[in-house]
């Protein structure tokens, strides 16, 4: 599976790209800034210290997860990043993408494999995990010794030791159940000693225990550093405050939804108002519900699909769907889009309503220019609204 991912064949699983599309950007100026356990819930490109061009970067690696892209086309993408923001990097141009390219994949795959494997049907079925070490140029002693062991799922070693368990390693794990143990004769054995080694990291100046046989910063899981944070999001899953009839008025309302999706923005789980459809997009889509919703799921993609926009953008959003320019249908009759504008900025809102017309969701959200915004409104026409609303630069 590993170099597969490497070679870009196939498209990765769903729980992999929610791995990286939870991710938070943290600026660093060096490599290690970030513990090894940060590296589950925060994503970091050593010496990149802008949103603009964390953003760049988040975009082409999800656009490799999502699409397949190549590591040769990666390259490209990685080589048009660093012209456009006149990024100073180390190593040579091949070797960083590479690098960029191969940890940020297989430590995303990884983490989808388990999440995948930590589920209770999953543990109930295969209750052991094999450790797999794969050709490589330079194979690491300790890794080919791994091979093959087989140890409980649940065992502590496993923190430490799910690969990728160093800078292109190709290391993988695989489920066994008790009949495989019967089949193949295979035996569980003891987890090695960790033979822990103080490493003094050169960025932070801390010094930190590292089993021996992995790289630095690689000392921790991050599919279980997820599912840990998943945990605790789910423990503070949001619902959405829908005010009944006459119990608020707009402005309180407003102020609800933006206080709302900002922590939305926060905790990234569950769902909550954004917006309150005015009339015209009711009659457009056939709902007698005002209440937009807004869902991590949607929130998740949307920032990995726009990452130029920013949290102000969207606490926005209660005031772009009230007050739209225009609304133009979709290209499906159960989706309308909004075309909104705010403090100089035009935005596009799509909006669907479910199956039986009971509720209203927010599918996606940009910033786009005026002269799109025109574009837009002449080639599919207004159902409400018009181009001489649009508001003049």
């Amino acid at each position: 599976m590993a170099d597969e991912v490497i070679r870009g064949v196939g498209l990765a699983p769903s729980d992999a790209i929610r791995f990286f599309r939870q991710k938070v950007n943290m600026p660093s100026k060096r490599w290690g800034e970030l513990e090894a356990q940060a590296h589950g819930t925060q994503f970091a490109v050593a010496g990149a210290t802008s949103k603009a061009l964390l953003d760049d970067f988040r975009k082409a690696l999800n656009k490799a997860l999502v699409e397949g892209t190549t590591l040769s086309e990666f390259r490209k993408n990685f080589d048009g990043i660093v012209k456009r923001h006149g990024w100073a990097y180390n190593g040579s141009p091949g070797w960083r993408s590479a690098i960029i390219y191969e940890t940020n994949l297989t430590t995303a795959y990884a983490a989808g494999r388990y999440q995948q494997m930590t589920t209770p049907e999953a543990l109930d079925i295969y209750p052991y995990w094999r450790y797999r070490h794969h050709a490589c140029q330079h194979p690491r002693p300790q890794h080919v010794a791994w091979d093959g062991m087989i140890l409980p799922a649940d065992d502590p070693w496993w923190n430490t030791h799910y690969p990728p368990n160093g800078w292109r390693c190709h290391c993988t794990v695989e489920p066994v159940s008790r009949r495989d143990l019967k089949r193949y004769n295979w035996t569980v054995s003891d987890a090695p000693p960790l033979n822990e080694k103080p490493w003094l990291n050169p960025a932070t100046g801390k010094t930190v225990q590292v089993p021996d046989g992995i790289d630095p910063g690689f000392q921790s899981n991050p599919g279980r550093d997820w599912a840990l944070g998943e945990a605790e999001r789910i423990a503070t899953r949001l619902s959405p405050v829908v005010p009944g009839v006459g119990e608020i008025d707009a402005v309180q309302r407003e102020n609800t939804q933006k206080a709302e999706i900002q922590k939305l923005l926060k905790v990234k789980s569950g769902s909550v108002e954004a917006g309150t459809a005015p009339d015209a997009l009711r009659d457009a889509l056939g709902v007698k519900t005002d209440s937009v919703l807004l869902s991590d799921d949607s929130l998740s993609k949307n920032m990995a699909a726009h990452p130029e926009l920013e949290a102000v953008d969207y606490l926005r959003l209660p005031a772009l769907i009230a007050d739209p320019l225009a609304i133009v249908p979709d290209t499906k009759p159960t989706s309308s889009v909004l075309v909104s504008y705010y403090a100089g900025q035009h935005y596009r809102i799509a909006i669907k309503r479910t199956g039986d017309g009971s509720a209203l969701f927010l599918m996606s959200f940009l910033s786009f220019s005026k002269e799109r915004a025109e574009t837009l409104l002449k080639s599919r026409g207004a159902l409400w609204g018009g181009l001489t609303d649009i508001a003049s630069e």
